[in-house]
């Protein structure tokens, strides 16, 4: 039997708190009113497993950041955590750590693209499901097209084109996706041998990378990541020691009477003395600048008035023989106006006259004295620079002074704190070349982990083969199989006037009736039809090693049936037939283990066992997908 995928449960990871849905094998119901969070439920199913996009939920916009989903596939557990509103970022994927009972802190980044690109969500949940790079109609097999036969959207569920037919593009893997569904697709055995000779090659070359890691790191005695925090500790404990010795032997040797300590410190502080210096020269330097700008300003002020004093016919005194812009000649002119623009020009008055001079003579007295503080303040600047020459000088002598003693002088310690400088310095380096290697021990845990998933796979392709070889299913025997599995599903929904059901074997397609499903006429009975069509793929495709997914979701079955005053279709007004739908649910959970059915809705008939509602809203504001902000 093929892989079965079982969603075990669904979050909405929000910036308040999360909003779960857990899920079981079998049945699961989600009832409420309108506006609720139903059918926003089952879409982010949709948009965590791999859909380009998402409605635009407000409420969901304003509170969640992103989707999570836990699955099960074959037995091993993982989690998918794609972010909302933002549907170019690649999922998360976490796996499930068994001894720690809890997925792992690590993930892996799956870029939502076609399963050409083995790295993508596509890819990885096909390989999953035993599925492994097939190619139809020239294209990727990804596995959205397998997933179309699991969800019966509610804009779907009453459809005249149930799978696309009808549209060339979005229909050209539908008919190659049934076959591989039904192990009827004729490449299907050649493709998963071609993967299988590509996984084993892809296998050897990572075992020869693990390989030669494996021998560089047997060669420093560091297989495992034990090994690893025994050494560093061991050379941590050793700096450690070796430090405290050299930090008492320098201590010991401040104790000694040694001729150069006291000149060391005097060295210490005429250092700090020449730092001090300068960075008073410094301000000192950037205060006389400031200084100069005023006494600028001052002499701009003190020029405009002495401009304007000077009055207007004097300024006439210099005479233009061509304009300076196009040198074209000037005629002279005979009054006392601007030679260039023609413009009167008049003395200033007496009074006028006396109020500049008193203006200049107040601004000139001020720039006087701003010249002398700025000549004080420069006085102070070469003072500075007179003390810093005379203690550069004298902290010289004090250098060539220290030289003098050391030479002369050998302090008894000096041997052994070189020996443990160069003790302390030999074991950082040891240190620094162990984290080094720590990074070759995550390179060798991450081939290991590499050939591990590898082999795994490889394993299960190898199951897939074997089953398909041994399970070659014919064609029409398929087909007259599913016919009759649709025709019993129809009969148990009470279909009105059936006759002549069946899927035909040329296109994949149900046909009542006679006729095709969509030429019947009636939206209530292409909802029947569309219901049993999915779930009689669904019964048959998880059998005798068959590839569905074995979950399906549908959306609102009771849009076009039942006591419903919108339909005008007296056939489907009957209570019972959607009372039928839901008890073959029923009894579809009480047979079969294997499959897991979402079912959403705005109300169920009272005869449903509690034990099946997985999420019950009341539309009261409080009872809702995001219970505190209604959907």
């Amino acid at each position: 039997m093929a892989e079965n995928l079982f969603i075990r449960q669904l979050t909405l990871l929000g910036l308040r708190k999360n909003y779960t849905v857990s899920f079981k094998r079998g049945l699961n119901l989600i009832t409420g009113p309108t506006s609720t969070g139903k059918s926003t439920i089952v879409e982010m199913i949709n948009y965590a497993l791999g859909s380009k996009e998402h409605k635009d939920y407000i409420e969901v916009r304003e509170n969640c950041t992103d989707v999570e989903i836990e699955i099960i596939i074959a037995g091993n557990t993982f989690l998918i955590r794609r972010p909302l509103f933002d549907y170019e970022r690649p999922a998360k994927l976490f796996r499930w750590v068994v001894e720690e009972n809890a997925f792992s802190s690590e993930f892996e980044l799956l870029p939502i693209d076609s399963p050409a690109n083995e790295a993508s969500l596509s890819a990885f949940l096909l390989n999953e499901l035993g599925l492994f790079n097939i190619h139809v109609a020239n294209q990727s097999f990804s596995f959205r097209d397998i997933f179309k036969f699991c969800y019966l959207k509610q804009t779907e569920i009453d459809t005249e084109n149930i799978m696309h037919e009808k549209h060339w593009g979005p229909s050209i893997k539908r008919k190659p996706t049934f076959e591989i569904i039904f192990n009827m697709f004729d490449t299907l055995l050649s493709e998963l041998k071609a993967e299988l000779k590509k996984l084993s090659e892809k296998i050897e070359d990572l075992e020869k990378k693990r390989l030669g890691v494996y021998e560089f790191l047997k060669s420093l005695d560091l297989l495992d990541k034990s090994q690893y925090d025994e050494k560093k500790k061991e050379f941590e404990d050793y700096l450690a020691q070796k430090k405290i010795r050299l930090y008492s032997v320098k201590s010991e040797s401040r104790s000694v009477d040694d001729p150069s300590n006291e000149i060391e410190h005097s060295i210490i502080d005429f250092r700090n003395v020449i730092e001090r210096i300068e960075v008073e020269i410094n301000e000192q330097r950037d205060y006389i600048n400031k200084l100069s700008l005023l006494r600028n300003q001052y002499r701009s002020e003190l020029d405009k008035i002495d401009f304007l004093i000077e009055g207007a016919v004097s300024l006439n005194r210099y005479n233009f023989e061509v304009c300076p812009s196009c040198l074209n000649e000037l005629q002279l002119r005979v009054d006392n106006g601007c030679e260039l623009c023609g413009s009167s020009l008049k003395n200033l008055s007496s009074e006028e006259v006396a109020v500049y001079k008193s203006e200049s003579r107040r601004l000139g007295l001020k720039f006087n004295k701003l010249a002398v503080f700025i000549n004080e303040q420069t006085e102070q600047v070469r003072v500075l620079f007179l003390q810093k020459e005379e203690s550069t000088k004298q902290l010289h002598s004090l250098l060539s002074k220290l030289d003098h003693l050391r030479k002369a002088y050998v302090s008894p310690y000096v041997e052994e704190i070189e020996k443990l400088n160069y003790e302390i310095g030999e074991v950082t380096t040891q240190l620094r070349e162990l984290d080094k290697s720590l990074s070759i021990m995550a390179q060798f845990h991450n081939l290991t982990y590499r050939v591990s998933e590898e082999q795994r796979i490889s394993g299960k392709l190898k199951s897939r083969i074997k089953e398909i070889e041994s399970n070659t299913n014919d064609k029409e025997e398929i087909v007259n199989e599913i016919s009759q599995i649709f025709t019993d599903i129809l009969e148990s929904f009470h279909f009105p006037k059936l006759s002549t059901s069946y899927i035909n074997i040329k296109d994949y397609l149900p046909y009542v009736r006679g006729r095709k499903y969509d030429q019947i006429g009636s939206l209530g009975s292409v909802t029947l039809i569309n219901l049993a069509y999915y779930l009689s793929i669904l019964l048959l495709g998880i059998e005798n090693g068959n590839n569905h997914p074995g979950l399906l979701v549908i959306d609102t079955p009771r849009k076009n049936l039942g006591a419903d005053p919108a339909n005008d279709e007296e056939a489907f007004k009957d209570e019972k037939i959607f009372n039928s739908i839901i008890r073959f649910l029923i009894e579809l959970d009480k047979k079969s283990e294997h499959i897991q059915i979402i079912v959403i809705n705005n109300g169920f008939p009272e005869f449903v066992p509690d034990k099946y509602f997985v999420k019950q809203f009341n539309g009261n504001g409080v009872s809702g997908l995001i219970d505190d902000a209604m959907i």
